[in-house]
């Protein structure tokens, strides 16, 4: 059996007290006041000797497990699968291990892996929730564990956030389109009562009032049946001009749906979405969109639970997103 290497190994090797080597490889350099060329050394040796801390002995003793549990709506999504991505380098950066779940926009599955995480002693969560999920999130609340909602919160809900300015963005590239000249518009969304859904139909709402403008929402668990209905309705009944899609999801599966009835966008009608998809890229014509700062949202995210887990303080973030209305070269 391979002797498993020690402090004290690596102190021998270098000739320092296992006092230093245990501040530098624990990160408290500064507070053992070790210079910078030793605490080098140290990590150098530990390297050459292939040390391996004993996490089991350090989480008993400092009571973290310097992991994170990161919850998402829908792995499948390439925009949570962008984000997972994010967490996860980000929080690397901090010595911090995620580890990943989806929700599949599901109450039960949410707290089903939430109990999962707590019982694996994460140090704090990130969650993008689902709809009516605001007692899991109170409840992680109430046990004192550090949490930061991402892409999604709710209002009454005093939690860390990141988000994007949900409502503004909407607003902005419904105006764009009634620059356009485009004077029917429908909005398709989910049937949702999640704060930057809400948030999406009231800038959709704000921009659209001075024109012919329609709302039409759908169930998740009911998407496609209820989207190609409503599709339906736009173009045989209500003639809408323009199509604006709450997400991408949604957008995507609509465009699908469009373009098996023959429709040319935007000869015959025009489409924008909130988020992006390279579906857009097969399309002729750029699609019209809003591009959510992913990176971003999943860096300062981390930022937000770290700062909590270091100070238990609340952090709520709105970011800049981007509208994307350029033509291709």
């Amino acid at each position: 059996m391979v002797k498993k290497v020690s402090l004290k190994d690596i102190a021998q090797k270098i000739g320092v007290s296992t006092a230093l080597v245990s501040y530098v490889l624990s990160g408290n350099e500064e507070k053992g006041r070790v210079g910078k060329a030793t605490a080098e050394k140290i990590r150098q040796a530990a390297k050459e000797l292939n040390y391996q801390p004993n996490h089991i002995a350090k989480s008993l003793k400092t009571g973290k497990t310097n992991t994170v549990g990161l919850i998402v709506a829908d792995i499948s999504n390439p925009f949570f699968a962008s984000i997972a991505r994010g967490v996860e380098d980000e929080t690397s950066h901090y010595g911090l291990t995620t580890i990943i779940g989806s929700s599949d926009e599901s109450t039960e599955k949410l707290k089903n892996l939430v109990d999962v995480f707590i019982k694996r002693q994460v140090d704090g969560f990130i969650i993008s929730p689902p709809d009516n999920s605001e007692e899991t999130i109170e409840y992680i609340i109430s046990l004192g564990i550090p949490i930061c909602l991402i892409d999604r919160h709710f209002d009454h809900v005093d939690s860390s956030y990141v988000v994007t300015d949900n409502k503004s963005s909407m607003t902005k590239a419904v105006s764009h389109l009634l620059d356009l000249g485009y004077k029917n518009l429908a909005f398709v969304a989910y049937n949702s009562s999640l704060q930057h859904m809400k948030d999406r139909e009231q800038g959709f709402l704000d921009a659209s009032s001075k024109v012919n403008s329609k709302v039409y929402k759908i169930n998740f668990s009911k998407q496609q049946l209820e989207l190609n209905g409503a599709l339906d309705e736009i173009l045989n009944s209500q003639k809408a001009d323009a199509i604006v899609f709450a997400t991408n999801t949604l957008s995507v599966d609509g465009l699908k749906y469009l373009t098996q009835k023959g429709i040319q966008i935007p000869k015959d009608l025009n489409v924008m979405c909130f988020d992006f998809s390279e579906v857009y890229d097969f399309f002729y014509h750029p699609i019209i969109h809003v591009k959510q700062p992913i990176e971003q949202l999943a860096k300062e995210s981390v930022i937000a639970l770290t700062q909590q887990i270091k100070d238990n303080t609340i952090h709520k973030k709105v970011l800049n997103s981007e509208l994307m209305a350029k033509s291709r070269e």
